[in-house]
C-alpha cells in the first residue's frame, strides 16, 4: 500500500499550505543570521495574497498527505509569470518524512510542470541562513548564478 497521496491544484490548495508554510517560515527565521524580524512578520495572508490576486501569474500547488494520519506533511508552489519566468517560490517536508524522497518528487512534478509551461527560465530563491539546501537544488539542475545583496534597515 502507498503511505502517501499526492495532490495537484492551484490557489484553492493554499489554505492546505498555511501550517506547514509557517514551519517553514520558523525554521527560515531560526536560520537567519541577518533577517530574522523580516521572517517574524511576515504572515502567510500576505505570502498567499501574492498567488491570489496576481492575474499574471499561473499557480501550481503540490500537496503530500500521509494517508496514516490522513495529515499535510509536504507542499511545492510553482508559479509561472507572463515573461516566462518559473519559480519554484517555496518547499517543505515535515522533518520525519524526508528520509523518504518526498522533496525529491516535489521537485521532480514542479520541473515537469515548468518544462510543460515552456518557461524561458526556472529559479528557485534560497533564504539567508538556509544554504544546507543547496546541494539538494543542485541534484535537480540549480546552480547559483547570483548572490543577491539586501541592506538591514533599523
Amino acid at each position: 500500500m502507498n503511505r502517501f497521496e499526492f495532490m495537484t491544484g492551484s490557489i484553492e490548495l493554499l489554505d492546505y499550505v498555511q501550517p506547514l508554510w509557517e514551519k517553514l517560515n520558523k525554521h527560515h527565521e531560526s536560520k537567519s543570521v541577518y533577517f530574522k524580524d523580516k521572517f517574524k512578520n511576515l504572515k502567510f495572508d500576505v505570502r498567499k495574497g501574492k498567488f491570489v490576486n496576481d492575474n499574471n501569474l499561473e499557480v501550481k500547488v503540490d500537496l503530500i498527505k500521509e494517508l496514516e494520519t490522513n495529515a499535510y506533511i509536504g507542499y511545492c508552489i510553482s508559479t509561472v509569470n507572463k515573461e516566462l519566468i518559473g519559480e519554484i517560490e517555496s518547499l517543505f517536508v515535515e522533518k520525519e518524512y524526508r528520509k523518504y524522497g518526498l522533496g525529491d518528487k516535489l521537485m521532480d512534478r514542479a520541473v515537469e510542470w515548468l518544462d510543460n509551461a515552456e518557461v524561458k527560465t526556472k529559479i528557485i530563491g534560497v533564504a539567508e541562513g538556509n544554504e544546507n539546501v543547496l546541494d539538494f537544488y543542485k541534484r535537480h539542475g540549480f546552480y547559483k548564478r547570483r548572490v543577491i545583496l539586501e541592506q538591514i534597515s533599523e
